[in-house]
């Protein structure tokens, strides 16, 4: 149905006698939630903020307002553009993470980094991911000290063997029951509580590394070094079901370079290798490399007496010299 113009009239007079204040709420209100994220999506506005909020023992928020300049596309960008304050705040990100044992946050967080330095500053990922690594070897070495200290036995790495939690998954029946079996649950009560969420943020922080240097050819040397450092890992505290895991992971990368990494990926290709960004194509470099991880690969299933991921090993092995 037709208004006619003296509704109209009556709908605009009514409006503009509002109050100013009222009419403009709601602008100022957009304006609010605009101007605020912005400011502190500025990375020296955050990393600044983030020191004050560690400074008053809230590490948490700080933590989110780090994610959140991390995960931001920069003033309405498409694209961030880095610089040396992003990997400042990527470093005191990942500080945040380890203290907090928060390794899904640090998953994202170098995922988030990855996409913004690997074209630009590919020293700079190096930096930050050798630094979480380091800094994550460490505690798990404190933290192991420190349980050994209050049991009074050198070496726990048995009640942390194939009998331990899957570190990948919460409590099972079968993890409380092999803890209630063990000779003494006070002392797996301390190693739990010690030792295992330090053992979990180091293996989730190897599993992310790995996955995200899976294909990328300027990084390949911190690539193997992480994948051998893993296999340490495994062996050190007898981890044979992480050790299975990791096999397969090295194995689908390997497949996918050998299935697709014949042609080089460029910028805005065809996407033949949507899959492997920044691989360059293989040379005797990378070869050798590979050869070398699948090496320790079967020096470790060996350690582990699991005799069938040794001889997949060997045919991984056999693939790579083809």
């Amino acid at each position: 149905r037709k208004s006619s113009p003296k509704g109209n009239q009556v709908r605009r007079l009514s409006v503009s006698l509002l109050p100013s204040q009222e009419r403009s709420g709601t602008h100022q209100q957009r304006s609010t939630r605009n101007i605020m994220p912005n400011y502190y999506h500025k990375p020296e506005n955050a990393l600044r903020r983030a020191a004050e909020l560690q400074g008053i023992k809230q590490p948490e928020a700080a933590l989110a307002l780090l994610h959140e300049v991390l995960a931001s596309r920069g003033g309405g960008r498409s694209h961030k553009t880095w610089s040396t304050t992003y990997e400042k705040i990527m470093i005191v990100y990942l500080d945040l993470c380890l203290a907090l044992t928060k390794s899904r946050e640090a998953k994202d967080g170098l995922h988030q980094y990855r996409n913004l330095s690997q074209q630009q500053a590919p020293g700079s990922l190096e930096k930050v991911i050798r630094h979480l690594i380091t800094s994550a070897e460490k505690k798990c070495a404190e933290a192991k000290a420190k349980s050994e200290k209050r049991t009074g036995v050198e070496g726990v790495d048995a009640p942390l063997g194939d009998d331990a939690e899957d570190m990948e998954s919460s409590a099972t029946s079968q993890s409380i029951l092999f803890s209630t079996m063990n000779i003494d649950p006070e002392q797996t009560q301390r190693e739990t509580s010690l030792l295992l969420p330090s053992l979990k943020f180091l293996w989730e922080t190897y599993r992310t590394v790995l996955d995200i240097l899976r294909s990328n050819s300027k990084l390949e040397h911190l690539y193997h070094g992480t994948a051998v450092s893993a296999l340490g890992f495994c062996r050190s505290y007898k981890r044979r079901t992480e050790f299975r895991r990791l096999c397969e992971m090295l194995r689908q990368h390997l497949g996918n370079l050998q299935k697709y990494g014949n042609v080089p990926s460029t910028p805005g290709g065809d996407g033949k290798n949507k899959g492997l960004r920044g691989w360059e194509g293989w040379t005797t470099e990378s070869i050798e490399l590979h050869l070398q991880t699948r090496f320790a690969q079967l020096e470790t299933a060996s350690s582990l007496e699991l005799y069938t991921e040794s001889f997949r090993t060997v045919e991984d092995i056999y693939g790579v010299m083809q």
